[in-house]
């Protein structure tokens, strides 16, 4: 079997380390020779994933079985497109995981729907701003990935810089304004086949609040802060978006906040997240997240078996923008660290993602 995954980062080695384990041919592909992928792949092409054309060719070329990528937004709607063009297999069609990419279309969705009713505008340029009035509130672009963007804005006086920014760092121009939602944030792994719900792993969310609004310190699990009836109201609201949008084999992440009027969607995307959390869920209920995509995507009945370890929890090793890497300040020396792997060497530069706190590495505890 051979695949084509498009993007080498962290995330993109994890999925392409399954394959190799499985005796896959893999090919990666990326704008630069850049990250863990590269040299774990078979072969790498320097083909932009953002490039439709450009994948779609070197596809034709390869021939691949399957064309995939994890933890992207940009990636994912590449690799719907190209599968699309070239009768390859693949989960949602581009009318969907354009929904999902769309950050207005999508809280429409969810609000004329009745499954996570939270105000919110959008705005292409600055004119009627002052029709917002509640603060706090959350800024971003409507189009970016993961938290590229994003911004607490606490009053009117820093709402126009911030709109400002988002616009700037959207595709289409647009901003979209969301009243802030308090409480204490989780995250599912969905996995759908057959447009059954086989899979919806709740973790924990550790943020770090205002001083780095929307970045996550690491991911608990079981949920320890959210009741039960809250995570159980959860469950229905995916079970409710699945039915409506009538998904029939899927691999989602949902972001969501246990507030005081209960669980808000913060945001979803059609993919695996790019945090490792298949690997904190393998280590605690035993169980592949990539088996299963993989699995799912060839069409394959996934027989969900589940055992409970104990509560673990997925911690990252983080350093600022342009910092200099140095391993052995974070070598963690506990007797419970089950794994821990570092995506830097002694002496090199934190490259850019969120700009602001980077992961340089992880590490997984039972608590």
């Amino acid at each position: 079997m051979k695949a084509l995954i498009l993007g080498t980062n962290a995330g993109q080695a994890d999925i392409i380390n399954y394959l190799k384990q499985n005796q896959w041919e893999v090919h990666a592909c990326g704008y630069r020779r850049e990250g863990p992928g590269c040299d774990l792949a078979d072969k790498f092409h320097l083909v932009n994933i953002i490039d439709v054309a450009a994948v779609e060719a070197l596809a034709l070329s390869i021939q691949p079985d399957i064309i995939y990528s994890v933890s992207s937004d940009l990636a994912i709607k590449t690799v719907t497109t190209v599968s699309e063009k070239l009768g390859l297999p693949h989960f949602l069609n581009s009318e969907i995981v354009d929904l999902f990419d769309h950050k207005e279309s999508f809280r429409r969705f969810l609000n004329e729907n009745k499954i996570s009713d939270v105000r919110f505008m959008t705005l292409s340029d600055l004119s009627n701003l002052k029709e917002w009035s509640t603060f706090p509130c959350v800024v971003k672009p409507s189009d970016s990935q993961g938290q590229r963007g994003v911004v607490l804005v606490d009053s009117a006086a820093q709402l126009k810089n911030a709109v400002k920014n988002a616009i700037s760092k959207s595709n289409t121009n647009t901003a979209i304004i969301e009243e802030y939602l308090e409480g204490i944030e989780f995250s599912t792994n969905v996995i759908v086949q057959d447009y059954k719900v086989v899979v919806n792993e709740f973790s924990e969310r550790y943020v770090y609040g205002k001083s780095y609004f929307g970045l996550p310190k690491g991911h608990g699990l079981p949920v320890r802060r959210v009741s039960d009836r809250d995570i159980e109201v959860a469950r229905g609201m995916v079970e409710t978006m699945v039915r409506k949008l009538a998904i029939k084999d899927a691999v989602l992440y949902i972001q969501m906040v246990a507030t005081k009027r209960g669980p808000k969607i913060i945001e979803a995307a059609p993919r695996l997240d790019g945090c490792h959390i298949w690997r904190l869920i393998k280590t605690a209920k035993g169980y592949d997240l990539r088996e299963y995509a993989i699995k799912n995507l060839l069409g394959k009945k996934i027989e969900h078996h589940s055992i409970d370890r104990g509560t673990y929890s997925l911690y990252f090793y983080q350093q600022p923008t342009g910092a200099i890497f140095e391993e052995k300040q974070y070598r963690n020396s506990q007797a419970l660290v089950e794994y821990q792997e570092f995506r830097y060497h002694d002496g090199e530069k934190v490259l850019p993602i969120n700009g602001q706190l980077e992961v340089v590495g992880y590490y997984i505890i039972k608590e």
